[in-house]
């Protein structure tokens, strides 16, 4: 047992017996991506799939009421799910098979070290990430059915791990009563607080000022695309969160944050400027008037912003965690032509990066399933305005992880959730459904009766 749980197991009776969707319980889950529910050995469960495994329980539920009652068993078909299943049992044959195709290859251990394929011998990493990845799709599965299902899952999870980490900030800047080691609790990570030099650095309620600057990232994105969709008070608490978001993102001084931040901003403008030329959609007032005061503070903004990025990028270059990160990703690449394109496993090689991680481990054929699965769903749920703040946090979220973030199990939950949520969309504007992300006009997805 660890510090969080009690409070773990509470949400998860909360999402069972409350009636108002489990998705909530997952939603804050989530939202402590270091912290750990319960500890065996030397894994770490993270609580965000402490509480999936309720929904893979509500699966299994739906499922053998239907079967005892003699209900069909068809259920209608769940955009992106047949390439995460693929995936899945993909990601299954190829950790079991790597080591006996590739006994003695040299991978990256988790920290940095090196260790050997052995035929016949699976690592605890192995089975967790198995694991995790089935969990994951389970929840993908689950909110693609429930009825409950609306985009502000989304928002729950990263906002509350902002406002988290905004709690820390006041406790170490103003001394607020906060409780240290409570919401980062997990063994698994190794946490990071300097750079060079002994130079001290803000990680919010993340291991690493790189975790702090991607979750606030993903929190932005997802509040400005919200902002719009609400009024009055609920907008300015929205554009709230997302400054503080932001702020937090800046103090983090991370490069993750410079990259990333700059490649989504530079979407947002592709994607507005070719709504506004093309006339694919209405666009709002508040889009407009905001587009055009952001031309004209660049005029001011812009010389500022490009010495900054100069800077950062130059200090991040003369590094020694870019050359680093840098040679592990290498070496991971050339992973994927000694194992022929197949990978190592799920679990056997820990790069830098996303992509280098997708095809070192789960090789070419994981990766086309893995970019099917999160490119349809994305193209389908972009079509249903009330989702597109989902689809905005996702984009922020794959982006941060392709800069630095190798690991397909989210601890935050960020990447499975959304893809629930927007599976989700698509299955109910099939069905015939508003999909508005409001509980009046949805339509019950099969199984109806959830836990």
């Amino acid at each position: 047992m660890t510090t969080l749980t009690l409070v773990t197991l509470a949400v998860v009776l909360y999402g069972a017996l409350s009636g108002r969707g489990y998705g909530r319980a997952l939603a804050l889950g989530g939202a402590t991506p270091i912290g750990a529910a319960v500890v065996f050995g030397d894994t770490a469960v993270p609580t965000f799939y402490f509480v999936a495994l309720g929904a893979a329980a509500g699966l299994a539920l739906g499922l053998l009421i239907r079967s005892r009652r003699f209900q069909s068993l068809d259920a209608p078909r769940i955009p992106g799910v047949a390439a995460l299943v693929l995936l899945t049992l993909w990601a299954v044959l190829i950790t079991l098979a790597a080591p006996l195709l590739f006994d003695g290859l040299s991978v990256l251990a988790p920290g940095g070290g090196e260790s050997r394929l052995s035929a016949g011998v699976l690592s605890s990493s192995n089975v967790a990430q198995i694991v995790y990845l089935v969990l994951g799709v389970c929840v993908v599965v689950f909110l693609a059915r429930s009825p409950r299902t609306v985009p502000q899952i989304i928002g729950t999870a990263a906002g509350l791990a902002t406002m988290l980490s905004f709690w820390a900030y006041l406790h170490a800047t103003f001394g607020v009563p906060y409780p240290l080691g409570f919401f980062d609790n997990s063994p698994a990570f190794v946490f990071i607080e300097t750079a060079p030099g002994n130079v001290q650095r803000f990680r919010g309620i993340f291991s690493e000022p790189a975790g702090l600057a991607t979750s606030s990232l993903v929190t932005a994105a997802y509040m400005f695309s919200r902002a719009p969709q609400v009024r009055a008070l609920r907008r300015l608490g929205v554009l709230l969160v997302a400054a503080i978001a932001l702020y937090l993102a800046v103090i983090s001084t991370s490069g993750t944050f410079l990259v990333a931040g700059l490649a989504l901003l530079l979407l947002s403008v592709v994607v507005f400027l070719s709504r506004f030329v093309l006339k694919r959609g209405p666009l709002n007032p508040l889009s407009v008037t905001t587009a055009c005061a952001a031309v004209i503070a660049s005029l001011w903004l812009l010389p500022i912003v490009a010495a900054a990025i100069e800077r950062g990028v130059s200090e991040k270059v003369a590094s020694s965690s870019y050359s680093d990160r840098s040679g592990a990703d290498t070496a991971s690449y050339e992973l994927l032509f000694r194992t022929f394109g197949l990978g190592v496993g799920l679990g056997s090689n820990r790069p830098s990066s996303f992509l280098a991680a997708l095809l070192s481990t789960l090789g070419i054929v994981g990766t086309v399933l893995f970019a099917i699965a999160v490119g349809t769903l994305i193209r389908q749920g972009y079509g249903v305005r009330a989702f597109r703040p989902v689809v905005w946090a996702l984009t922020a979220l794959l982006i941060s992880k392709f800069v630095s973030g190798p690991d397909l199990a989210d601890t935050s939950g960020i990447l499975w959730m959304s893809l629930g949520v927007l599976a989700h969309a698509a299955v109910t504007r099939r069905a015939g459904g508003s999909a508005t992300g409001s509980r009046a006009g949805q339509v019950a997805v099969w199984p109806a009766r959830t836990v």
